[in-house]
């Protein structure tokens, strides 16, 4: 329930506060005296996107607050929205600035529109012109009916699982229509992945071939350098070790008869074990040197194979072995084309399966849902001054070769379901159901919507707390408007009720009466004032409306 509204610098309206009982509320006053603000105020406070053009002229910034009472909700709405309560209430903030910048909060903390609307949404409904426009279009009938059977949660569901359907449809078709593509890329990185393994790519084999083969090419040219170098060092003429030999064993004879030569000797033997290391290793090496044409070959035609890799997989061995592990990679997320339609072919069908369950499951549901609207709305109609009134849910089905069985029938499948529906109606007795958009006028279109929204309510005990009815009332006067009034009455017993009307019918029905006025502020701008009106005021504005002679009035 609506408890307070205070509402600053929007439209007309400078600073109001108003506040609000159970019960039905009407609010009144001249065409463009400001009814409309309130409303639009309301809607703000429960999600609506905000203008900056609603912005009093003159003024930076604009502001709404809305304090709702939540302690008749039910116990799975406060468990659900248990953050955004305290103490049974919801007080919701709104600013908007000039710069375009709107800002939202529950009980003090910043949310985002679509969560203030979700929070919102079970709290309170505003129903204008936009409701009767969307009665008046068939392709909102069913969510009305939705509505009423309270399916809104089932047909979410059934939307899931048709989209979840159709992204695998989607990507079936894709890859039957790119079989041959995706097939022939398959095969390309199977050829390179392939390629490479056999290859047998190393890290730095390149360097390790290119040392091995400039020793190939140089072996003679080594091995006689080598042979070279141990002549020198130990051949039959006179060599090196021999001199050193031979300077070792006068030396060591000196240094048995003077001490102090006795490193020098020790240093010419070290020097001779060095030489004869040094001839060792020269030996061995020549003899390891072998002049192998074969290998030489083998070498060529290896380093030529990793200069083609590189030439094609990035220049190194590092990177064709990082092209190596990218291809396994795309390969493992791109399986075998037969295999994937395969699959994919499997998927889809059980896919299909489980939007097909949940969609004739949910047509069962509107079907009997269907029938209980009719007799209820039928019952509000007689209520409402159409005593003959008749009304029926005609469900729309388009037949679809690969659609979903239903029945005996084969039809095209929606996000939605199965089915649209339209509303048919007739005002008259003996008169045939036609389509409500095109047989109902305008006040009948107002009182098939109260109907239906009554029956909703009575259908749904857990339903809005408060409804909020702008200008539904077109098109009706007379004892006709008396049974709307009664019929707005009777919802606002268990149901807030806020009406914005021009009827006294209805508006000396109401438990509360508001009257909106302008009235000259400060430097003769024009102001919008809202006040709550004693028994006095009433009656003045109920024969202002039934428009009293003045004398009468006074």
């Amino acid at each position: 329930m609506l408890e307070r509204l205070r509402i600053e610098n929007i439209a007309l309206v400078e600073r109001l506060e108003l506040h609000f009982n159970p019960g039905l509320s009407v609010l009144t006053g001249e065409t463009g005296a400001g009814k409309s603000v309130v409303v639009t105020a309301l809607s703000l406070a429960l999600g609506d996107r905000a203008e900056k053009e609603a912005i009093r002229h003159g003024a930076t910034d604009a502001h709404v607050e809305a304090i709702f009472s939540v302690e008749a909700m039910s116990a799975q709405f406060k468990k659900d929205f248990a953050d955004f309560i305290k103490d049974e209430k919801i007080v919701i903030q709104r600013d908007i600035s000039r710069d375009g910048n709107s800002r939202a909060r529950v009980n003090g903390v910043l949310t985002s529109l679509a969560r203030l609307k979700e929070v919102t949404s079970p709290i309170a409904e505003i129903l204008g012109q936009h409701a009767n426009q969307m009665l008046m279009n068939e392709s909102n009938h069913l969510a009305f009916l939705d509505r009423f059977a309270q399916v809104e949660t089932f047909r979410e569901e059934t939307a899931a699982a048709f989209h979840d359907w159709d992204r695998s449809e989607t990507e079936l078709r894709d890859v039957l229509k790119r079989r041959q593509q995706l097939s022939d890329e398959r095969e390309l990185l199977l050829f390179q992945r392939n390629e490479i393994e056999k290859a047998g790519v190393t890290a730095g084999e390149e360097e390790q071939l290119t040392t091995e083969r400039k020793i190939l090419e140089s072996a003679r040219a080594l091995m006689i350098s080598a042979e070279t170098i141990q002549n020198a060092l130990d051949g039959e003429e006179s060599s090196a070790i021999r001199q050193l030999r031979h300077a070792r064993k006068e030396a060591e004879k000196m240094a048995a008869i003077d001490p102090y030569l006795e490193k020098s000797a020790s240093q010419l033997a070290e020097a001779d074990f060095l030489l004869e290391d040094l001839r060792r290793t020269f030996e061995q090496y020549g003899s390891s040197i072998h002049d192998d044409p074969i290998r030489l070959d083998q070498i060529h035609e290896r380093l030529d194979e990793l200069y083609h890799l590189k030439k094609k997989y990035g220049g190194s061995e590092e990177s064709i072995l990082a092209y190596l592990r990218d291809l396994t990679e795309r390969l493992e997320n791109r399986p075998d084309t037969d295999k994937l339609i395969d699959y994919l072919e499997k998927e889809s069908n059980r896919l299909k399966k489980v939007y097909a369950e949940k969609a004739v499951a949910l047509s069962e549901v509107r079907q009997k849902g269907a029938a209980y609207l009719e007799k209820l709305v039928v019952k509000e109609l007689a209520g409402l001054a159409i005593e003959q009134g008749k009304f029926a849910c005609e469900f729309v089905y388009e037949a679809d070769v690969d659609g979903v069985a239903l029945d005996t029938r084969i039809v095209k499948p929606y996000p939605h379901g199965l089915e649209n529906c339209r509303f048919l109606f007739s005002a008259n007795a003996g008169e045939p159901l036609k389509a409500l958009v095109k047989t109902a006028s305008g006040g009948e279109i107002s009182r098939v919507l109260l109907a239906i929204k009554a029956a909703e309510k009575r259908n749904n005990k857990l339903s809005h707390s408060l409804l909020v009815f702008d200008e539904v009332d077109t098109g009706i006067g007379g004892q006709t408007a008396l049974e709307v009034g009664k019929k707005l009455a009777k919802i606002s017993e268990e149901t807030q009720v806020i009406v914005v009307t021009h009827l006294h019918q209805i508006a000396r029905l109401a438990n509360h009466h508001y009257l909106a006025e302008k009235e000259t502020g400060r430097l003769g701008r024009s102001l919008i004032v809202v006040n709550k009106l004693d028994p006095k005021g009433i009656k003045i504005e109920l024969d202002r409306m039934i428009a009293l002679p003045q004398e009468t009035l006074l």
